[in-house]
């Protein structure tokens, strides 16, 4: 059965991992691409030009992957670009699982999440790897917190009452990412409440997570929901700001914000469908 490359989930870290806080993500097989035979896909040709240029051959055959495109196969499958999913970096993970050499399918975690960062370069501009490595790994990992990505189990039913609703709205990262770097460098106000509600919150929520404690996962995650409400308002569209917490269900951004996908977890799956129609279920 040909390998599919699932998108990736940020459950818990958006903005606040690149501050010294840490970050969980795990991947999403409900979306995901794979290989397939068809027309030749122009726009990867032209990511082989650029693999050629700032991926050493030692550790990936871009000769190799360029013919493999000129015949014909390309990636295909259901994640949505714009909506912090993880598209790109499925691309680079099923480019790297298909045509790394001997010596680029052993490196290390580290070494392999910096490799996929100048890849997905291409796409960003600029990347941590992360995404390309969740999709590669095929494990949840652990983000931040002063140590270097790394996988780690979960609980048997973390997922219960966790959902992704879809705004309808697709957006660039890079502005909301700029926004919120701009007004936390200006402001030490602004940055102590982030590190003592948004990052501590975070926090909190993935301890919880791991130790499979869902009263302080649901505590933690509604303190978050209310402050990125209350202080980012313009991160969330505006049909979902009357709607963002009810009584058993709450929305909090996965990913930058203003668009995309936002993460719900709820008590209550049938209001959740009654609220908001159909929704993916992690």
């Amino acid at each position: 059965m040909p390998r599919k490359y699932p998108a990736k989930i940020l459950l818990y870290g958006e903005h606040t991992v690149l501050r010294g806080g840490s970050g969980l993500a795990v991947p999403y097989p409900g979306l995901s691409l794979e290989w397939e035979l068809g027309e030749t896909d122009e726009r990867l040709l032209a990511f082989c030009d650029y693999l050629n240029a700032y991926i050493p051959n030692d550790l990936l055959k871009v000769n190799r992957l360029e013919d493999y495109l000129r015949a014909g196969w390309r990636l295909s499958g259901n994640i949505p670009t714009g909506y912090g999913l993880g598209s790109s970096g499925a691309v680079c993970a099923a480019i790297w699982d298909r045509f790394a050499t001997e010596k680029g399918s052993t490196l290390n975690t580290e070494d392999l999440r910096n490799t996929l960062a100048r890849m997905e370069q291409h796409f960003h501009g600029q990347s941590s790897g992360t995404d390309p490595l969740i999709c590669y790994l095929q494990q949840p990992v652990l983000l931040g917190g002063g140590q270097p990505p790394r996988t780690t189990p979960l609980p048997q039913n973390w997922n219960e009452g966790f959902f992704l609703l879809d705004t309808g709205i697709e957006r660039k990262a890079s502005e909301f990412i700029q926004s919120f770097t701009s007004r936390y460098d200006a402001d030490a106000g602004f940055a102590r409440a982030i590190n003592t509600e948004w990052r501590a919150n975070a926090n909190a929520a993935i301890s919880a997570l791991l130790a499979g404690d869902r009263k302080t996962l649901w505590e933690s995650n509604a303190r978050l929901a209310d402050f990125q409400l209350r202080e980012f308002p313009s991160f969330i569209p505006t049909h979902l700001h009357e709607k963002w917490t009810g009584k058993d269900y709450q929305l909090k951004l996965c990913g930058a914000g203003g668009g995309g996908m936002m993460l719900g977890l709820s008590t209550n799956p049938e209001l959740v469908e009654r609220t908001f129609g159909k929704v993916l279920w992690v």
